[in-house]
């Protein structure tokens, strides 16, 4: 009889990354030989909401959180027009309906349901709980308490896989918190170095940096979720770029110049920001996860400050330029699984600004050889981890 595992991860917003570290956790728990099941959060998201909003409330006088609630807070409302004459509130119900039809095909959920006591109930059945990656532990969804498993029972053996802290540390008032949370657990990795070094500080627990899951999948182990067929014919770049740093739109603009390939955007991924419908020749928004992977394999170069999207250019062989999303120092900033991911695959100098001379960056080539083979590497590492988890 195969052992059942559930899984704690996103499954209620609309981020390409999210959903494909969702499917990888469950993809590699399945290739391993288990019965894995994902927890539908539904059911207590109202709740875990209102803690959340609770949370922010106390923060509202920092100016980098502020400027993040109120970008949130246009974007939410835009999303809420009415869809017969607002484009944008047109264009997020297509996106929804994608990212629904995807969920439906891919992810094996298990039922809903409506409340901490019957969720606690169906991880009873469980023989494992594993959570992970996507800033999973950052603060605001640590006072949410379900990344946290504090609603898992005391029996039922709780793992942390490439959890993500998403901040370089964590404020003093969640400090008892995330000890209580974090000395529950039988085994802790991590998907940043500044996540360990949170772990060790919050709990003495030695955490294991690993690869995010969506790594734990080849490019060719992710060609079954995608057309074999370009989603876009003919040659462009790929801008994804979700913080609002307009230098960062100047060096696509200006690498289309120097390239001759048009600009397809992935816009509006986490607020609405309206300057880039210009920067675009192209906005598709009936891209879903699936269709995603295949923009990101198929383009000439990728412009972006998101993880995955680097991820993925990775595995793919794709020629990225990744920029940063918060200012380094900033208490927000998430930068550290960008440095992290490009520093264990020797491409830190990917990394840019977006002042640099672009005709330079171009020639810049990329050694994949050399990458995929320390992918590779920190790939076994992570197999490893999971598989002395879920066997001890």
């Amino acid at each position: 009889m195969e052992n059942k595992i559930g899984i704690a991860a996103v499954t209620y917003k609309e981020n390409f990354g999210s959903a494909l570290q969702t499917y990888a956790t469950q993809y590699t728990l399945e290739k391993m030989g288990y019965d894995a099941r994902i927890f539908e959060i539904k059911g207590v998201h109202r709740s875990i909401h209102i803690k959340k909003l609770l949370y922010y409330a106390g923060r509202m006088f920092d100016p980098v959180e502020l400027k993040y609630l109120l970008a949130n807070l246009k974007s939410r409302s835009r999303k809420a027009a009415s869809v017969g004459t607002d484009e944008y509130a047109q264009s997020m119900l297509v996106r929804k309906q994608v990212y629904a039809d995807f969920n439906k095909r891919w992810n094996k959920m298990l039922p809903t349901v409506h409340s901490w006591k019957e969720l606690g109930k169906q991880a009873a059945e469980m023989d494992a709980v594993v959570v992970g990656s996507d800033q999973l532990w950052r603060p605001s969804n640590i006072v949410g308490c379900y990344y946290t498993l504090e609603w898992v029972p005391d029996n039922v053996k709780k793992i942390s896989f490439s959890t993500s802290m998403g901040v370089p540390e964590l404020p003093k008032k969640l400090h008892k918190h995330a000890r209580q949370f974090m000395s529950r657990f039988q085994h802790i990795s991590v998907r940043e170095n500044t996540a360990a070094d949170i772990v060790k500080d919050m709990c003495g627990k030695e955490a294991i940096v690993v690869c995010d899951p969506t790594m734990m999948l080849t490019g060719e182990e992710w060609l079954h979720i995608q057309d074999e067929k370009p989603f876009a014919e003919g040659k462009y770049i790929l801008m994804y770029l979700m913080g609002d740093n307009p230098e960062q739109r100047e060096f696509v603009k200006k690498l289309k110049a120097v390239t001759g390939c048009r600009i397809i955007g992935l816009l509006h991924g986490a607020t609405y920001i309206n300057y880039d419908e210009e920067v675009a020749d192209e906005k598709p928004f009936n891209v879903g996860p699936s269709e995603f992977v295949n923009l990101v394999r198929n383009a000439q170069y990728v412009c972006t400050d998101s993880f995955h999207c680097c991820v993925f250019s990775i595995l793919n062989k794709t020629k990225f330029f990744a920029f940063r999303r918060w200012p380094d120092g900033s208490k927000f900033s998430a930068n550290d699984r960008l440095y992290t991911l490009l520093d264990f695959t020797g491409l830190s100098g990917r990394m840019l600004d977006g002042c640099e001379d672009v005709k330079a960056c171009v020639e810049d080539e990329i050694d994949y050889n050399s990458v995929l083979e320390k992918v590779a590497e920190k790939r076994e590492f992570s197999m490893n981890f999971l598989k002395n988890a879920l066997n001890s």
